[in-house]
């Protein structure tokens, strides 16, 4: 498989079939400063890793709830991808955690709500 997700826990991983949805941002962390004189100054602070959402397609029920159930776990996860290297990080949950079917082809999506993790 392309795309693996691995539970720092040892609980496990899983491998979606497509990771369809990825988007990421980066916030600015740099504090702005008004000063007497009528002017800025700026403290430079490099900005936040990347947080987001993954959307994962598994194409069965018991794939899909795996991939819930690994995100539930108190633990980071790594993503690693073949297909995009770039896309790989150590993240944990943050925000959501969403199941839902696409009755229409059988597929199931999984979306993870992430915060990257750098050290």
């Amino acid at each position: 498989m392309p795309h693996t997700i691995s539970a720092a826990n040892g609980a496990g991983s899983v491998s979606p079939s497509i990771v369809e949805g990825y988007k990421a941002r980066r916030e600015s962390r740099n504090k702005i400063h008004d000063l007497l004189d009528g002017s800025i100054g700026v403290s430079y602070i490099a900005p936040r890793p990347r947080s987001g959402t993954l959307r994962l397609l598994f194409t069965t029920a018991a794939t899909a709830n795996a991939a819930l159930t690994l995100h539930a776990q108190e633990t980071s996860f790594t993503l690693t991808s073949t297909d995009v290297p770039s896309m790989g990080m150590r993240y944990v949950l943050d925000g959501s955690l969403d199941i839902d079917l696409n009755a229409e082809l059988g597929h199931w999506w999984v979306e993870v709500g992430f915060q990257e993790l750098t050290s």
